[in-house]
């Protein structure tokens, strides 16, 4: 048992990385390509990855698990994609990974709402601090306005969207492990991605001055998303949807590493005491 803990949390602290270092790929890739073409080919290149698995698994997918497995894949993969590039238009790496704390939390709500998971009293005060604090984010820094206030509706969107697809695959797809879900999972989100590439205008891309650089960060960010969803589902099955949303604790840790060192981004106090709220609010959810 001690054994199994050990290696959840050393899970935990690999998936905390993989999913922290997306944010600034992201920022990059965005110097050449569309949000929402960095969106589908973060998909459709993870797809490309995930094919022999989703040959070696097919034979798992039935009736009972195709609806679950195409929410989770909506909800878990291109909901999260679109949201987060689209949000990084508007805000920097470094405040959208800051802003997944809020996931923890998030997942918390649905699971009351959706699969009548129990709350007491430091569930409801740890989220409402929560949300304060990434009120006070979305109001405070130097692109104060609509604009930042739209980035940070966006990156709530895509946690909502990821805080969907944990509750289904940790209440729903019980039957299968985590790179079953992972793999069947793209099976169906993988070709949609692929399909809208195919309209957007990839010559003008191609064109640009940043091409190789974006599209390089572009392939190291599928291969992010293909061993982060596999480890991360493997998590969820092996823990709980709420350690598994702790994740929060450490994303935004990785992503302010990497936008400050790599993008040179600039952090307020008020937003570091935000964060800390965040994170204050999400450990009373887990007592």
């Amino acid at each position: 048992m001690l054994q199994d803990k050990y290696k959840n949390w050393l899970l935990l602290l690999l998936v905390s990385f993989i999913w922290g270092s997306p944010y600034i790929l992201r920022e990059i890739a965005l110097k050449s390509f569309a949000h929402s073409q960095v969106a589908a080919f973060q998909v459709f290149l993870s797809f490309i990855l995930f094919l022999p698995l989703i040959v070696k698994n097919f034979k798992k997918l039935n009736k009972d698990n195709i609806g679950p497995l195409i929410l989770s894949g909506i909800a878990g993969n291109i909901g999260p994609s679109f949201f987060f590039a689209k949000a990084q238009t508007l805000i920097n790496s470094s405040m959208a990974g800051m802003l997944n704390a809020m996931l923890p939390s998030i997942t918390l709500i649905l699971a009351i709402l959706l699969f009548k998971s129990k709350s007491n009293r430091n569930m409801i005060l740890g989220i409402s601090l929560g949300l304060v604090g990434s009120c006070i984010m979305a109001l405070t820094g130097d692109s104060f306005g609509s604009t930042q206030f739209m980035g940070v509706f966006y990156v709530f969107m895509a946690i909502l969207s990821v805080a969907v697809s944990i509750n289904i695959v940790s209440f729903t797809l019980l039957k299968l492990t985590g790179i079953e879900i992972a793999s069947l999972a793209f099976l169906f989100v993988g070709p949609m991605a692929g399909i809208f590439l195919l309209t957007t205008d990839l010559q003008a891309v191609i064109q640009a001055d940043n091409f190789t650089q974006s599209a390089a960060m572009l392939a190291l960010l599928a291969v992010l998303t293909f061993f982060g969803v596999i480890f991360y589902n493997q998590l969820i099955k092996r823990s709980s949807h709420i350690f598994a949303a702790s994740i929060a604790y450490l994303i935004p840790i990785v992503a302010l590493f990497w936008g400050i060192t790599i993008g040179g981004d600039s952090i307020s106090t008020a937003q570091i005491l935000a964060i800390a709220l965040i994170l204050f609010g999400v450990n009373l959810t887990h007592r």
